[in-house]
């Protein structure tokens, strides 16, 4: 079983896939495994090689970045190329034949390339409150920034391209980020009757780390459309299968925006870059 988790930043997709790890997946090498940091104490579970791989067929050495118009086409097109194609299968097989986990929110970007390749694959998809998301981004990278309206416009994309990619998926399940952390044991049971043995799991859930909670409503932060795109979302947790319309409009401007919201993202209050290599290669 291939099992992919997708979600943007800061939605619980680490502590998903540490569950999925407990539950037999295998995740990778230790010692290729992003370790434990301040924001994730028990560890992001992203396997380096994939991020390589993930670098290269981004173009990110050459100054590409995905907040780009045209990223999603660059790299479903090398979905064709047998040289990429082939590091491709090469980095699945060596996740061996037991069940395998993959998981990082930069996936988000390049599902138009690995939806052509990686066959039937199992989603497992973190849904969390968007205004949480945008603080913990914010916290994360900038905290002495105002980048809210721009982090909201990377989770409504990011969890756009997500259920574009798949819809089509038989084998799917949406976990609500809140649920998780108000009642691990209920929702490990779920996590796990979904992926056919049910097993201790709901250990890796610390609801300590969870330091964003927001109560008003989303309204007075969000646009109609990410309000109704988080609504939807939360239908998708109950019916994985709830038919998605594509009609969650961005502004016409948004491209700019979060390009510039990452590049100080990606430097320090000094202007410096960041010490996050991932930030200032995309």
């Amino acid at each position: 079983m291939r099992i992919i988790v997708l979600g943007a930043e800061r939605s619980g997709t680490s502590v998903v896939t540490e569950m999925i790890h407990r539950w037999g997946a295998y995740a990778g090498e230790p010692e290729e495994l992003e370790p434990p940091s301040e924001h994730s104490p028990h560890g992001q579970w992203e396997w380096h090689p994939l991020w390589d791989l993930l670098s290269d067929v981004g173009d990110f050495d050459k100054g590409e970045t995905w907040w780009d118009p045209q990223f999603a086409s660059r790299v479903a097109a090398k979905a064709v190329d047998p040289g990429v194609v082939a590091k491709a299968n090469a980095l699945m097989a060596r996740m061996g034949e037991g069940p395998w986990v993959w998981k990082d929110p930069a996936l988000a970007h390049f599902l138009d390339f690995w939806t052509q390749i990686w066959g039937d694959v199992t989603y497992v998809i973190t849904v969390r409150h968007p205004m949480d998301v945008a603080r913990s981004w914010q916290q994360m990278t900038a905290p002495d920034s105002d980048l809210l309206r721009c982090n909201l416009l990377r989770w409504q994309y990011m969890m756009l391209s997500i259920l574009r990619a798949t819809e089509g998926s038989r084998r799917k399940l949406f976990v609500s980020y809140e649920r998780l952390i108000a009642d691990p044991v209920a929702e490990a049971v779920r996590l796990t009757d979904f992926l056919g043995e049910r097993r201790p799991v709901s250990d890796a859930v610390d609801p300590s780390l969870r330091h964003n909670h927001e109560e008003r409503p989303l309204a007075d932060f969000a646009t109609p459309a990410q309000a109704a795109l988080y609504a939807f979302l939360l239908a998708k947790i109950d019916d994985p299968f709830a038919e998605f319309v594509d009609d969650y409009p961005m502004p016409d401007d948004w491209w700019e925006l979060v390009r510039r919201s990452e590049q100080a993202a990606a430097a320090g209050s000094d202007g410096t870059p960041h010490d996050d290599d991932r930030l200032s290669r995309r």
